[in-house]
């Protein structure tokens, strides 16, 4: 008589797999940040310290050059909106991805060469991610005070974890920078997180607020007093 030791264990009428719980939150981990004050065509951005497998990373990029835009994007990102319809103030791209724990830094290259700032931030679920989408991306760029809203219309109550997120960069050479530290002035509930500075007239800041599962909509705007060139992404992601 045979004797089998590692037989599989029967399969029972009406036994089913585990089903993955939806996403309800999100944690704020950590970011990284690009810096190039000498003009190039490619910008490397690194994963931010802390980040790992299943985290939601959001990217921005922005170069100093009118017109200019993205001919190779970051592999593995999703694009959520840009700004490229300028002739002279910061241009970017924002974009999303779900994190395989592996890759160390991806690289962008745009069309024309010229000084860039970048941020990378991580963000942790509290159940494994299935599905992301975004809405209501707002740009601006300019000299003048940027302000902008993310409105009610066509949105509704978080259906899983939601970000609201608001990133703002300045030129970066020194002597057109009018106010190289801006302040924001946003709704009750955001976090401004003070860029990391190459050197004092140097900037790329960002914002976040956290919204949970079935929490309301919340109309917001964002201002700075920065009136140096300069550029900003606002837009909502959403998963579940």
């Amino acid at each position: 008589m045979s004797l089998f030791f590692n037989a599989p264990l029967p399969f029972f009428a009406g036994a089913t797999a585990a089903a993955t719980s939806p996403v309800t939150s999100f944690t704020h981990i950590a970011a990284s940040y690009e810096r190039s004050t000498s003009n190039s065509t490619t910008k490397t951005f690194t994963v931010p310290a802390g980040a790992q497998s299943g985290d939601l990373l959001i990217l921005a990029s922005f170069v100093d050059i009118g017109s200019a835009t993205i001919t190779t994007p970051p592999s593995g990102w999703t694009e959520i909106g840009n700004n490229t319809s300028g002739s002279e103030y910061p241009e970017g791209y924002s974009y999303y991805q779900i994190y395989n724990g592996t890759d160390s830094s991806w690289t962008a290259t745009w069309s024309a060469a010229d000084t860039s700032a970048g941020v990378v931030v991580a963000f942790r679920p509290d159940n494994p991610i299935t599905t992301v989408t975004t809405e209501q991306f707002k740009e601006s760029d300019g000299p003048s005070t940027l302000s902008d809203t993310i409105s009610s219309v066509s949105s509704t109550n978080a259906p899983g974890g939601r970000i609201y997120m608001y990133f703002l960069t300045g030129r970066m050479l020194t002597s057109y920078i009018q106010n190289p530290t801006p302040s924001f002035s946003p709704s009750s509930g955001w976090t401004h997180v003070n860029g990391d500075p190459l050197f004092a007239q140097d900037y790329m800041d960002y914002a976040y607020k956290l919204a949970s599962a079935g929490d309301a909509f919340v109309s917001t705007t964002i201002s700075t007093d920065d009136q140096g060139r300069q550029g900003q992404h606002f837009f909502i992601v959403n998963a579940i």
